[in-house]
């Protein structure tokens, strides 16, 4: 139920094979609306085909498909019932991803949507532009399916001999152009482990942006006048860093403060401050004075949201400029683009097993600023001065998170794993002259380390899940489905955190002895046999005893076959010791898998390469060697009368290509 957008001809396979299940289950149902559903899904930021939430039911009826499908509304009607029956056979046949909704609010949004949907698929400024011209050339009685006919349309389009309506394509355009169209795919993210919220809160309590808001607050009280420019006063400005102890203007060398300047927004750490206590709305300006908003008293009680709230500000020029102190022009051009940058920085931060070394983010970070802002007449030196200006300016951005509780900044050894991707035939194709310097600051010994804290990383999930992406967090599967536990496992989670959420779900489930079962048996439900083949494989890995489970499983009915695969795969069983039963349903079993994976074309291509005299009785041998998928099985007997046949060689048990074994190690890897 995840594929990567270049897995085109497998997610075209899987998408025909639900298709076919499906509409085989509700007779009723229009395969066009369960396709549509499903590249829907396929298109988003996270590419999660069994996930849906009552937002993306809304989306999808009245947003995607009144943009992609061209058809007339009154056609078109049975499309949000079409959803409804499709929604619930993925939540009956265990492929809803558990994190998200309920079926009963999918069930719920799809009624509230359809109230609305006719009218969204008959105003045109919802169509695509694509759908656009279809329309246009349907109401012209032109076969769109023709690309002749098409293509002639189009140059009398051009030509301007066809009238339209402009208003309506302008405005299709600008939507097409603002939201930027099918949105990218993301980087999968790795499940995180996080405290419970009761210790994140502690940990905010504790720091000092948190008790410097406080104290803003309080020292505001019932308000305070500001100058003329907006600025606190300068004898209010002394008060304050003396009572927040911001650290402004301190000399290093006497340890006192020096107050020579002669404007409150010198003092660049309380400058900021005020400046964020206004952008999360617990002070605002009125009339020329500083005062507290009420409304958002509560926001100052609840440390762990204050500082969420505070450190959601961040991304701001000043981050990097210091207010309005004098700055380089490269410290300028970098705050212009900080606000894309340092969510950028998180992200990568976000899940590392590892403190980073900073001169990574400093690198990869310079390459950004360079595609973003270059200048093409400046000189090597200069490039130089601008590269290490860049680095520091980072440095800076990253010795003020550490000093809000966001990163940790440490000094170590870079494990090897951070040079493994550098030389010449690097994965990642650094240029030439960043890769030499990357390889000797990473080789040096100690270099600076940095690495996300517990609050940030609850911070960054928080707004990755807001954008759409998926990122899973250690311990959010204690309640779900057994089905559902084990889809997730497989498409997303590394061995070590799908072992860590496998005992966190056994615990919750009366322990090993009363969840085991519970779990085998789902895997006994699945009506794919690669998805069954994956979840039995991801569960075995995940438990002390796999191997002795397999064995036992090995006379299982509905398991049997597949606990032989894993064994023969795993050489914990010879293919010699197999019987006769075992070696035909090991076969039926790759036939179901190959068909599921690559579809019909794939089995009559692997059938067309046997000899025919000798292909009639393998295929009558296998049909009634007893394996237990009966719906898999009577799919192949469709494909081998209707294929007939062919020539190849199929070894037992041998293994399909683009197994979702293979797959979960390749992503895990």
């Amino acid at each position: 139920m995840y594929f990567e957008p270049e897995d085109a001809d497998e997610f075209e396979a899987v998408k025909a094979l639900l298709i076919r299940r499906c509409a085989a289950d509700f007779g009723r149902l229009d395969p066009l609306v369960a396709e549509s559903a499903l590249n829907f899904r396929q298109q988003s930021i996270d590419g999660r085909l069994g996930y849906w939430t009552a937002a993306l039911v809304e989306e999808f009826l009245l947003s995607y498909t009144p943009r992609t499908l061209s058809a007339d509304p009154d056609d078109a009607g049975h499309v949000p019932e079409d959803l409804r029956l499709f929604l619930r056979w993925l939540h009956a046949n265990g492929l809803a991803d558990p994190t998200g909704d309920p079926l009963t609010d999918l069930d719920a949004a799809v009624t509230k949507a359809s109230s609305g949907f006719l009218a969204a698929m008959a105003d045109e400024r919802n169509f695509g532009v694509a759908k656009f011209w279809v329309t246009n050339a349907l109401r012209r009685g032109l076969d769109p399916t023709d690309n002749a006919v098409m293509e002639r349309f189009l140059d009398d389009v051009r030509a301007g001999k066809v009238s339209y309506d402009e208003q309506v394509l302008e405005e299709i355009a600008t939507r097409h152009l603002l939201d930027g169209g099918q949105p990218e795919r993301a980087v999968p993210q790795l499940p995180v482990a996080l405290p419970p919220d009761s210790e994140l809160a502690a940990i905010a309590e504790r720091t000092p942006v948190v008790a410097r808001l406080r104290g803003l607050v309080d020292w505001v009280g019932d308000g305070r006048a500001l100058t003329s420019t907006g600025q606190l006063k300068l004898a209010d400005a002394r008060e304050l860093v003396n009572l927040l102890d911001t650290g402004d203007e301190i000399d290093p060398a006497i340890g006192d403060r020096i107050y020579q300047t002669q404007s409150s927004a010198d003092l660049h750490v309380l400058a900021g401050l005020v400046e964020l206590a206004k952008e999360i709305r617990v002070v605002r300006v009125v009339k020329g004075k500083l005062v507290r908003v009420a409304k958002n008293a509560r926001l100052l009680r609840d440390s762990l949201a204050l500082w969420t709230a505070a450190f959601d500000a961040l991304p701001s020029p000043e981050l990097v400029t210091e207010g309005n102190h004098w700055a380089p022009e490269h410290t300028v051009l970098f705050g212009d683009i900080i606000d894309v940058v340092l969510p950028d920085v998180l992200n990568t931060l976000y899940g590392f097993p590892l403190p980073m070394p900073v001169v990574r983010l400093q690198e990869t970070v310079w390459l950004s600023f360079v595609e973003a802002v270059w200048f093409a007449d400046l000189d090597e030196t200069t490039e130089t001065e601008w590269r290490k200006g860049v680095g520091a300016d980072l440095r800076r951005v990253f010795a003020t998170l550490a000093d809000i509780g966001a990163v940790t900044l440490t000094t170590g050894v870079p494990d090897p794993m951070f040079r493994a991707d550098l030389g010449p035939d690097g994965p990642v194709g650094f240029p030439p002259d960043t890769d030499a310097r990357l390889r000797a600051a990473l080789s040096s010994g100690t270099v600076e380390l940095v690495a996300l804290t517990p609050l940030a990383t609850r911070a960054v999930r928080d707004r990755l899940i807001a954008a759409g992406r998926h990122a899973p967090l250690v311990g959010e599967l204690a309640g779900a489905e057994p089905d559902g536990l084990l889809g997730l496992l497989v498409e997303h989670y590394s061995t070590e955190t799908a072992e860590t959420e496998l005992a966190g779900w056994l615990a919750a489930h009366g322990g090993r002895e009363h969840g085991l079962p519970l779990l085998l048996d789902a895997v006994r439900r699945s009506p794919f046999r690669t998805r069954a083949r994956a979840m039995l494989d991801v569960l075995v890995q995940a438990v002390p005893d796999g191997a002795a489970m397999l064995r036992e499983l090995r006379h299982d009915q509905r398991l049997g076959p597949l606990a032989v695969q894993l064994l023969v795969d795993n050489g914990e069983l010879a293919m010699e010791s197999l019987s006769d039963e075992e070696t035909l349903r090991g076969m039926v079993e790759q036939f179901i898998h190959l068909l599921e994976v690559g579809g019909p074309d794939e089995v009559a291509a692997a059938l067309a390469t046997i000899p025919p005299d000798e292909a009639r009785g393998l295929t009558a041998n296998l049909l009634a060697c007893g394996h237990p998928d009966e719906t898999g099985v009577a799919e192949l007997r469709e494909v081998f009368t209707r294929r007939g046949p062919g020539h190849a060689t199929v070894h037992p048990l041998a293994g399909v290509s683009r197994s979702p074994k293979n797959a979960r190690k390749k992503r895990r890897g």
